[in-house]
C-alpha cells in the first residue's frame, strides 16, 4: 500500500529505471559530473528576460523617472528650509535627494552604457574619434582596415565592438526617456550590420549615431554636478554657512533641471519626427497625438532650458502648435514643416554639454 503522504507521482517504484541508472551513475563519477551538471540546471531554470525590460539589477523607465523626481522634491524642501537657520533640517533633505539621486545612478546603468559605447570604439579601432573627425589612436592599421571594408587582423576587433554595441543597447533601456528611441535602435542595428560585413568606417559611423541618440555622458555629467553640489551643500551646513549652502543646493537643482531638460528634448524630438511620418502617410490622428505629445514635452524643456535655446524652443513649440492646429487631414507641407522643427529641435539637443 502506498502510505497517504505519498503520491503516485513521487512514489519511487514508479521512478523509470533508466533515469534511477542515471542518477547513480552521476553519483559514481563523483563531484565532476555533478559539478558540470550544475550550470546546466541553472541554465534551464533561469527565468528569461523579457525583450523590453531592462537588464537584471537596472530599472524600468518609470523607476528611474520617480527616483529623479522624489530627489528634485527633496531638493526643494531643501531649498525652503535655507529660508530658516535650521542648517540640520537642510542636511537631512540633501541627504534624502542624495539617496535617491544616488539610486538613479545605480539603477540607470549610465556608467556602463558610457563604458559600453567606449568600448565598441575602442575595439573597433576608432577611439576618441566621432564621425566627423579622424582617429590618431587607429593609426596605418586602421586606416587600411577602413579602406579595404576589413577590420584590423582578422576581424575580432569588430566582433568584440559588436559585442559592446548589444550591451549598450541593452543599457539604454533603462534610459529609454532620455534617449531618442528610433535613432538609437537604428544606429545600433546599422552598427551590428557593418560589423558582420566587416566594414570598419561603417560601423564607426553608425556607432557615432548611436551615441548622439543617447548622449549618455553628458546625462552623467548632470548626474554628478547634481550631486556635488547636494555634497558641497551638506558641507557648508556643517559650517552653518546658509548663503553658501543656497548657492550649493542651486547648482545642484541647475544639474537636476539639465537631467529633465535633456529627456524633454529627446522625447521631443522623437515625437516630431515619428508626427511628421505619420502626418505624410495619411496617419491623421497618430500624428496628432505626436504632435501633442512634442508640445508637451517642448514646454518642459524650454522652462529648463539655458537662456540662449530658450527662445529657440519656444519659436519651434509655437510652430508645432500651429501645425497640430492644421492637421485635421493628411497635409504633406504641414509634414514637412514639421520635419523641419523635429531637425531645429534635434539640432538643440545635441549642442548639450
Amino acid at each position: 500500500m502506498i502510505p497517504a503522504c505519498m503520491s503516485s507521482d513521487t512514489d519511487p517504484r514508479r521512478f523509470p529505471a533508466a533515469a534511477l541508472a542515471l542518477v547513480a551513475a552521476s553519483v559514481a563519477a563523483g563531484p565532476a559530473v555533478l559539478a558540470t551538471a550544475a550550470p546546466i540546471a541553472a541554465a534551464a531554470t533561469a527565468p528569461a528576460r523579457h525583450p523590453g525590460a531592462p537588464p537584471v539589477g537596472l530599472a524600468t523607465p518609470a523607476q528611474l523617472r520617480s527616483a529623479l523626481e522624489k530627489a528634485g522634491k527633496m531638493l526643494g524642501k531643501a531649498e525652503d528650509a535655507l529660508r530658516g537657520n535650521d542648517a540640520g533640517k537642510v542636511s537631512l533633505f540633501l541627504s534624502r535627494s542624495d539617496e535617491y539621486l544616488e539610486e538613479f545612478h545605480a539603477a540607470s546603468g549610465l556608467q556602463r552604457l558610457v563604458q559600453a559605447l567606449k568600448e565598441a570604439r575602442a575595439a573597433a579601432g576608432g577611439a576618441g574619434t566621432t564621425a566627423a573627425g579622424g582617429s590618431d589612436a587607429a593609426g596605418a592599421a586602421g586606416t587600411g582596415a577602413a579602406e579595404t571594408g576589413a577590420s584590423a587582423a582578422d576581424g575580432t576587433d569588430l566582433a568584440e565592438a559588436a559585442a559592446a554595441v548589444r550591451r549598450a543597447r541593452d543599457l539604454m533601456t533603462p534610459v529609454a526617456e532620455y534617449t531618442v528611441l528610433r535613432q538609437g535602435a537604428e544606429a545600433g542595428h546599422a552598427a551590428l550590420r557593418a560589423a558582420g560585413a566587416r566594414d570598419r568606417a561603417g560601423f564607426l559611423a553608425a556607432l557615432d549615431r548611436l551615441e548622439a541618440a543617447t548622449l549618455a555622458p553628458v546625462l552623467l555629467a548632470r548626474l554628478r554636478e547634481a550631486r556635488d553640489g547636494i555634497s558641497r551643500g551638506r558641507l557648508a551646513m556643517v559650517r552653518r554657512d546658509m548663503q553658501e549652502g543656497r548657492a550649493q543646493v542651486a547648482a545642484a537643482r541647475r544639474a537636476c533641471d539639465g537631467l529633465e531638460y535633456a529627456g524633454a528634448l529627446s522625447r521631443a524630438s522623437f515625437a516630431l519626427s515619428v508626427g511628421s511620418e505619420l502626418l505624410a502617410s495619411d496617419s491623421v490622428i497618430a500624428a496628432r497625438h505626436q504632435i501633442q505629445k512634442a508640445l508637451r514635452d517642448l514646454r518642459r524643456a524650454a522652462a529648463a532650458a539655458p537662456g540662449g535655446q530658450q527662445e529657440a524652443l519656444e519659436q519651434a513649440r509655437a510652430e508645432a502648435a500651429e501645425v497640430w492646429k492644421r492637421s485635421g487631414k493628411s497635409n504633406s507641407a504641414e509634414a514637412g514643416r514639421l520635419a523641419d522643427i523635429a531637425r531645429r529641435v534635434e539640432t538643440v539637443r545635441l549642442q548639450q554639454r
